[in-house]
Formats: structure tokens, C-alpha cells, sequence
């Protein structure tokens, strides 16, 4: 697979992604946070180890560990995403979320040796100052909460497992990695539930909405958008994931445009938060045909001549 098939793979997890907010939005009030990810994981795996049921008999110890590990902290940002949605918007969650631009770039300098190029840097820059255009911070500190600090202790996760993602994937089957964590997700978030929260165990109410919510975040953000990322990232390198991950917020604003929140009622479109996607969007284009080095390169041919 060529790495712009994989870009456009991606492209498309983050898509996928962008809708959970305003779906997890809509439950994180009826139902805890470890109910939802145990339902919504516990579909996605059953579903993965159907379709690839004769790839199952491939796992190693080595894989079923790196699973586990990959799950754990699938399991861990997913808690905090789906608790920070109880006090926070959909939208913002998604911008906050993907701050991990900003950790990515460097925790895989640091940890697996690469290099982030010039053009992966302005990328992050200008999405930051997306970040901050649509969160509100720009316009009141105190605009941020509870929901937004927990969002951002996910985000620190998401920055994590994608660096242990393409650290896993140099020795491991990519798609058992994909479906591992999964799997592992759901055995994690249920111990943790039965553990946590054993009274509500058997009083989940299944309404339309909680069975809306669980079935089209298990087939399309989990199933899906988990195991393509683990799978795409063979092809395209950690810091160019986190730029396209960027647009995961935007995504989830035009999500929550359109489809009403808990109260009935859609997110208002305002000019900062239009700056702010267009920003991240320019960010993700500048790191992805290496603009930078382009014009670099352009300069000192034009100096030889």
C-alpha cells in the first residue's frame, strides 16, 4: 500500500472518529463511562474476530502482550473522553483531544528516533493556534472546566498510544494488533466495571439512543477507525498521523452542527471557530506534501543557479 492510500485511509478513520463525540455526548449522561466502552468494544471485537476469525490463530505471547498494552490505553483515553464529555461540548472535546499533535512529534523524537521535519512543525504550530481559536481560550481563560482538563489528560493517551502503535507495528502483525486492542479494551472495561460500579452492572437502560450511540461507534469508530489506524500507521510515520489527526475536531464540529446535542439543540457556527478549523486543516496540508522543505529546497537551487 502506497502512503497516499494509507493518508486517505486515515483521513477517513478520522472522519469516523469526528461523529463519536456528539454520539458519546448524547449517553455520557445516562449510562457510566465504563458501561458504554465495555458495550462499545465488546460489539467492535465480537465483530473483528468474526470477519478475521482465521487470522486469530496467528497471535504470539509477544502480540497478546503488545494487545493488552495497546488496549490499556485505548481504555484509559477512551474513560477520560467519555467522562470529560459529561461537562464539556462535543466540539471542544474533539479540539482538545487533538492537542496530542503537539506531544506526538517529540515523543517520537525522543523515543523512536524520528526526526519531526520543518513541515510537521508549522503544521502542529498552526493547528495549536486552531486549538486555541476554538476552544474559546483566546477569548476567556476561564473558559475552560473540569471536562476540559480530563479531556486533555486524554489527549496526553492518545499521543501515547500512537507512539506505541508505531513501535508495535515494526514487529508485530498490524491487523492482530488492531483487533487485539480491541478485544483487550473490552476485557479491561469490563473488569474495571464490574470492579468500579458491579450495582449498575445489570440496570443499563437500553434505550434508542444508548443502542444508536454503542452500535455505530462499535462498527464505525471502533471496528473500523481503531483497527485501520493501528494497520495505516505501517505506512505513514507518527507525526504525520498526529497532523491528520487534527482533524478529528473539525470533523466533530461539523457533526455537531447538524445533529442536535442532549438539550435538542446543535452547536452555534462562530468566526473563531472557522478560523480555527481552517487553520488546522492548513496545518495538516502544509506537514503532508512538506511545504517547507519544498520551498527550502526551491531556494537553494534558485542560490546554485
Amino acid at each position: 500500500m502506497n502512503h497516499k492510500t494509507a493518508t486517505l485511509i486515515l483521513v477517513l478513520v478520522t472522519a469516523a472518529w469526528g461523529s463519536s463525540f456528539i454520539l458519546m455526548k448524547n449517553v455520557a449522561a445516562d449510562v457510566s463511562a465504563l458501561a458504554f466502552l465495555t458495550l462499545r468494544f465488546g460489539i467492535a471485537g465480537i465483530i473483528l474476530a468474526a470477519v478475521f476469525c482465521k487470522k486469530l490463530r496467528l497471535y504470539t505471547k509477544k502480540t497478546i502482550l503488545h494487545s493488552f498494552v495497546l488496549g490499556a490505553l485505548l481504555c484509559g483515553y477512551m474513560v477520560l473522553q467519555v467522562f470529560g464529555l459529561r461537562y464539556t461540548s462535543a466540539s471542544n472535546s474533539g479540539f482538545i483531544t487533538s492537542t496530542s499533535v503537539l506531544m506526538v512529534p517529540f515523543l517520537s523524537s525522543w523515543f523512536l528516533r524520528k526526526k519531526a521535519s520543518k513541515s510537521n512543525l508549522i503544521g502542529v504550530g498552526l493547528a495549536v493556534v486552531g486549538l486555541l481559536c476554538i476552544t474559546g481560550v483566546l477569548q476567556d481563560f476561564t473558559a475552560l472546566n473540569q471536562g476540559d482538563f480530563y479531556t486533555f489528560l486524554c489527549a496526553i493517551c492518545v499521543a501515547v498510544h500512537i507512539i506505541a502503535a508505531d513501535w508495535y507495528v515494526k514487529e508485530d502483525d498490524s491487523l492482530l494488533l488492531g483487533i487485539g486492542q480491541t478485544l483487550a479494551a473490552a476485557v479491561l472495561s469490563l473488569l474495571a466495571w464490574c470492579i468500579t460500579d458491579p450495582a449498575t452492572f445489570a440496570g443499563v437502560d437500553y434505550t434508542g439512543t444508548l443502542l444508536t450511540s454503542v452500535v455505530l461507534t462499535a462498527v464505525f469508530c471502533t471496528a473500523f477507525a481503531f483497527t485501520g489506524q493501528v494497520v495505516m500507521q505501517k505506512y505513514v510515520a507518527p507525526s504525520r498521523v498526529a497532523v491528520i489527526f487534527t482533524l478529528e475536531p473539525v470533523f466533530a464540529y461539523m457533526y455537531a452542527l447538524v445533529i442536535p446535542g442532549p438539550e435538542g439543540v446543535t452547536e452555534p457556527l462562530t468566526f473563531l471557530k472557522i478560523i480555527g478549523s481552517a487553520l488546522i486543516v492548513g496545518g495538516m496540508i502544509i506537514s503532508e506534501i512538506g511545504l517547507a522543505e519544498r520551498l527550502f529546497n526551491k531556494r537553494e537551487k534558485s542560490l546554485e543557479q
